[in-house]
């Protein structure tokens, strides 16, 4: 691989600067790319759902919500975290 690529080239908005820049628009023209990139990046977080934990590992242990056995690793149930045993697979 000889070039480099950015995420932001992954991007809609950096499609978009692409093909006008092959079309023959101006390379000096960057007022208008920041823009569509914020309005874009706007617009798709608010569909995002946020991330939501399934799993805790503790080194320690700790114990389980339904039976209290004290356990190192975890994993959501209905809102609790509970040792493989609870765990309803």
């Amino acid at each position: 691989m000889a070039e480099e690529t950015s995420l932001e080239d992954f991007l809609d908005a950096g499609d978009e600067s692409e093909d006008e820049e092959e079309s023959g628009a101006s390379a000096g023209d960057d007022t208008t790319e920041p823009e569509s990139e914020a309005s874009g990046s706007e617009a798709s977080t608010d569909a995002v759902d946020p991330a939501v934990t399934t799993y805790a590992w503790s080194p320690d242990g700790a114990a389980c919500a339904e039976c209290g056995e004290v356990v190192e690793r975890r994993w959501t149930q209905d809102g609790h975290l509970v040792c493989g045993a609870c765990k309803s697979w």
